[in-house]
């Protein structure tokens, strides 16, 4: 049995698992991604990449890329229809489930999300990765591991070969699902609301377009008490999903599903009883409304749905798990690289959970309205918030943030109302002006921490001074006016960060406000402090 030695183990390598490889690849983290399957995703799955997880990506140049992918989705992506068949459908009751939420997306960020299927986004991930010489290894297994102070020894087994190696990691990464064999054995409960419902997702062939073109819907119920159930676009022509129940306390399960039935099931939803359908896959999933009790065990940390489950309504549960791994990798790799104390890592079950919470009820209360016949409606008289309250406006309350002396602990909560510079939230989007070209402030925050402040401030060579005292730790500094490195034509910069002239704003390497001070006596102590406090390097 080989050995081998890696700072970061990835188990699984999905969406959420490759693209946190990603984002560690990015802070120069060595690690090694296992997936047991044979390759990517064949299953479309997660239909969208919000605006949030596309300024995650706008580092790596795979926007454009990540778009094309779903331009065929992209007609119809916000369309919610009703029907008893296909073919009767009165299309001019369609209803569109994100016009608002682009308008509002324009002024919060410089992208824009994209109608994107999972089988097609793991491959662009899987490329940027390979690019960066990543380990990514597909048919291997984790069939046990034990961690102690020093590390986490894993046994992996190669599924092609049936030979077994011994990894030994500083950390171990659990992207491995909703069924998470790691959160299982690391003995971690699951708790909320619980499960909605369980469903059989058929992933389909079938030339639908001709009933479709020029009335293309991104989602479709059924309510024909023979084939109940949610058609689901993927490419508005050839390609879909169908979505029953089952009832698993009735001895149902995914062998009751045989492609014939599932064929029959597709042509009394469609109304057309000699459709060509040709089964691709099937799938069982749980609609859920579940959050892992704890995130960190020792040396080992949960992303995506092996923290969290949630019904697919409002498109959260994907961009979810991308926010872990964002949120998880500059602090491994401040940690791994000597920069902060391994308290750092503690911050991340604190903020992430806090999160998962809000997300996961955000999204059992959208199943309520009944926006999807897949996951059964029940009786909740609780608020739904907007989409972009979810994906952008929360904040961190963690010692990795330096709360404001306004805040009191009865007051923070995990969403703010608006998105003003305050410590904990994700820095406003605003266009400045760079060497006369356009740039958003959200593209100065991808992998340092970042310090802005007027031109001619004394904080630059403050931030000089604390960087050398940490080590040469890497701290951007910008500056902005019209001699500085960044121009403000329209004056908006103190008003949307709330900072008075001479004051500065410190970002955090994952884009949100770490810290945001007015004018100040003794700035390198200021600095210096803060900076020890937020990398737990205080004695």
């Amino acid at each position: 049995m080989k050995k081998q030695q890696i700072p970061v183990l990835i188990v699984g390598g999905g969406l959420v698992g490759l693209s946190t490889a990603l984002f560690l690849s990015h802070h120069d983290i060595a690690y090694r991604v296992i997936e047991r399957h044979r390759g990517t995703s064949i299953h479309p799955k997660a239909r969208g990449i919000n605006t949030r997880s596309m300024e995650l990506f706008r580092p790596f140049q795979i926007e454009e890329k990540i778009r094309v992918a779903g331009t065929a989705l992209s007609r119809g992506s916000g369309g919610l229809l009703q029907a008893n068949t296909l073919l009767n459908a009165d299309f001019s009751t369609m209803k569109d489930l994100i016009q608002n939420l682009v308008i509002e997306n324009e002024q919060l960020s410089p992208t824009r999300g994209s109608f994107t299927t999972q089988d097609l986004m793991e491959p662009i991930l899987l490329q940027a990765i390979q690019e960066r010489q990543a380990d990514v290894q597909f048919n291997m297994e984790l069939v046990e591991f034990t961690q102690d102070e020093q590390g986490v020894k894993a046994t992996i087994l190669n599924r092609e070969k049936g030979t077994r190696e011994t990894i030994y990691a500083q950390y171990l990464i659990a992207a491995d699902g909703a069924n998470s064999r790691i959160r299982q054995a690391s003995e971690i409960r699951m708790s909320g609301r619980g499960t909605l419902s369980y469903n059989m997702n058929m992933y389909f062939r079938a030339n639908l377009k001709p009933y479709v073109e020029g009335h293309e819907f991104s989602i479709c119920n059924i309510n024909n008490p023979e084939a109940t159930g949610t058609l689901v676009s993927i490419n508005n022509d050839n390609l879909w999903t169908f979505h029953v129940n089952f009832d698993p306390a009735r001895g149902e399960s995914l062998s009751d599903f045989p492609d014939e039935r599932c064929n029959q099931l597709i042509r009394k939803a469609v109304g057309d009883p000699e459709l060509d359908v040709e089964m691709i896959s099937v799938l069982p999933w749980e609609a859920a409304v579940k959050v892992a009790d704890h995130f960190q065990v020792g040396r080992i940390f949960l992303v995506g749905d092996s923290a969290h489950l949630m019904p697919p309504t409002g498109g959260f549960g994907g961009n979810s798990g991308i926010a872990d791994g964002h949120n998880l990798a500059w602090k491994l790799a401040a940690v791994l690289k000597g920069a902060a104390a391994p308290g750092l890592l503690s911050t991340y079950e604190i903020e992430r959970k806090a999160v998962a919470h809000f997300t996961t009820e955000q999204a059992g209360l959208i199943a309520n309205t009944g926006q999807l016949n897949m996951v059964r409606k029940k009786e909740d008289k609780a608020p739904v918030t907007s989409n972009n309250h979810v994906i952008m406006r929360y904040q961190y309350c963690s010692l990795a943030v330096i709360a404001e002396h306004f805040d009191s602990e009865s007051s923070l909560s995990p969403y703010v109302e608006k998105l003003d510079g305050k410590p904990g939230t994700r820095a406003p989007h605003l266009w400045l002006e760079q060497k006369g070209q356009p740039i958003s402030t959200i593209d100065l925050f991808n992998k340092n921490f970042v310090l802005i402040t007027d031109e001619h401030s004394p904080w630059v060579h403050t931030a000089q001074y604390v960087s050398a005292e940490l080590n040469n730790l890497p701290i951007d500094v910008f500056t902005i006016g019209q001699t500085g490195s960044l121009q403000d034509p329209e004056n908006l910069w103190h008003k949307i960060y709330r900072i008075s002239a001479g004051g500065a704003v410190l970002i955090r390497p994952d884009g949100f406000v770490a810290w945001r001070s007015g004018q100040e006596e003794n700035l390198n102590g200021t600095l210096l402090s803060v900076m020890k406090q937020l990398l737990f390097l205080e004695k």
